[in-house]
């Protein structure tokens, strides 16, 4: 029987030793050869895994955004158990979409939303809700935002997790979407990670992840939009048909849920038609390469399939369950694409929490969803308005990005310029007063140019500039955990809730 003190060594190596006796080990404590040796195996196991991990990080990371924005959002998220703000219109009306009732979809009927209550009421007696609010008809705006609510309701039940379940999923899905936006416009994905940081940190976006509304779905499907509008800038111009399928899908997605959405359709389809130009005339040179003919030629077909067919049928096919649900005619879902639009021009609002564009990126102006008093001298409130130190840095970090990539001749600020003006400076137009949620398709272009402005202090930089780059981070951070009471319906005292109305109107 071998004794197990013995020396045992490796022939093929010419007399390396593979074990030595305990008496070896012990008779120079300073030896650290062993260790080094098991550390050299581990790190060989180690650096393939480690390989492997780096290779997939573009799926890992995304991964991880997703389930980090998911337990951001879910907690408390059927708290209150109540209809809050619209959502005794939106949530409301997907619910009805659920049982199948075709009244739903009307503008005529008495529980249309433009309609008194007292109508409502007398014909509908399930109508009412907590605290006698009347849950309404919410046909004012396109139906498939409606459907995403109703499907979590399908899946869940007709309750504030069935409805609200779907935004958050949303609202992940849009972090991911803002990493990707970070990433394929600077190549850089500490940018990337920091877009969607930022964007988790804001309280609007937060808000609109959690509740039954369709806001959210419109600003994560136009993200996705302009990612698919910049793999069109991308792309070869011979090589745009699948770029610009998806841009027009969802751009049809984005304007089936809101109308708001042709804004940057518009843009879009703009730009296209100016790329399609300046390839017609490239192609009728004599030194016109046979790239430039295919691109010219692509374009000419695809801008009005594309941005023209493709967005027209996905709004056309949104409006199937009302045609079927109740055998409208055509004629009937024109009507009420007129309706909508009279109403969308003419309607006056009255409510104390309406705001002007020029005030979102302000945060002059909050809205109010609900709040809730308890017996003991707590309050809960949601409130919706963007975080404070985050939006008073877009205007000066767009500027600033603009004109970086305007200089370099850098594509991206396209991207740019229609993600964050294309998407807010049209409410110029419009006469009547809006909310400061109609700001929310821009929010996360405005934190794409403020990473990138925080990412420029922090590289390259010593001293003050680095320290300011982190203070500013921390300070976004500290903000939105400052006002996630006020965010969430978390219940606080009176004093705490005063403590964050730092602006006037925000407790008006």
């Amino acid at each position: 029987m071998r004794d197990e003190n013995t020396v045992m060594w490796n022939d093929d190596t010419g007399g390396s030793p593979v074990r030595g006796s305990a008496a070896d080990d012990m008779s120079n404590p300073l030896d650290w050869t062993p260790l080094r040796l098991r550390l050299e195996r581990w790190g060989e196991r180690v650096v393939p895994w480690w390989r492997h991990l780096v290779r997939w990080r573009h799926i890992l990371l995304p991964l991880l955004l997703f389930v980090v924005a998911l337990g951001l959002y879910l907690p408390r998220l059927d708290y209150p158990e109540k209809y809050l703000f619209d959502e005794i219109l939106f949530a409301y009306t997907a619910g009805e979409y659920v049982e199948g009732n075709p009244d739903a979809y009307l503008w005529d009927h008495p529980c249309s939303v433009t309609q008194p209550d007292a109508g409502c009421a007398e014909v509908n007696p399930d109508a009412e809700q907590e605290a006698g609010r009347i849950g309404k008809y919410q046909w004012a705006h396109p139906p498939l935002g409606k459907y995403f609510i109703a499907l979590g309701i399908l899946l869940f039940g007709n309750d504030s997790f069935g409805w609200r379940i779907p935004s958050a999923i949303a609202g992940a899905i849009g972090i991911v979407l803002a990493y990707r936006l970070g990433l394929v416009l600077t190549k850089r994905p500490v940018v990337g990670i920091l877009t969607a940081g930022l964007l988790l940190l804001d309280g609007l976006y937060f808000v609109y992840s959690r509740m039954g509304l369709v806001d959210i779905y419109v600003a994560v499907i136009m993200m996705g939009a302009m990612l698919a509008f910049t793999n069109y800038l991308q792309a070869p111009s011979d090589h745009i048909q699948w770029p610009l399928f998806t841009t027009g899908l969802l751009l049809g997605m984005g304007i089936a849920t809101k109308w708001s959405a042709a804004y940057a359709a518009g843009f879009i389809g703009l730009f296209a038609l100016w790329r399609l130009l300046r390839l017609f005339r490239a192609s009728r040179r004599e030194d016109a390469t046979p790239e430039t003919t295919r691109g010219f030629r692509a374009h000419l077909i695809w801008i009005p399939l594309a941005l023209g067919a493709v967005p027209a049928s996905v709004y056309i096919l949104a409006y199937t369950p009302f045609v079927l649900s109740g055998g409208y005619s055509v004629g009937k879902l024109i009507e009420l694409q007129r309706t909508i639009i009279d109403l969308q021009t003419t309607i006056e609002t009255s409510y104390r929490t309406a705001s002007h564009w020029w005030e979102w990126p302000l945060v002059l102006q909050p809205v109010w969803f609900g709040s809730r008093n308890y017996a003991n001298g707590e309050v809960a409130n949601t409130y919706a308005f963007g975080n404070p130190f985050l939006y008073w840095a877009f205007l000066p970090a767009v500027a600033w990005l603009g004109y970086r990539w305007f200089r370099a001749r850098n594509p991206a600020l396209i991207v740019l310029a229609i993600g964050f003006f294309g998407q807010w400076l049209p409410w110029i137009l419009v006469g009547r007063e809006a909310f400061i949620y109609h700001f929310l398709p821009a929010v996360p272009f405005g934190c794409l140019a403020v990473a990138m402005a925080v990412v420029h202090m922090f590289q390259g930089n010593t001293g003050w500039r680095r320290t300011l780059a982190i203070e500013f981070v921390v300070l976004v951070a500290l903000a939105f955990a400052f006002f996630y009471p006020i965010h969430s319906f978390f219940p606080i005292s009176e004093e705490a809730l005063a403590q964050r109305m730092w602006l006037p109107d925000w407790g008006r």
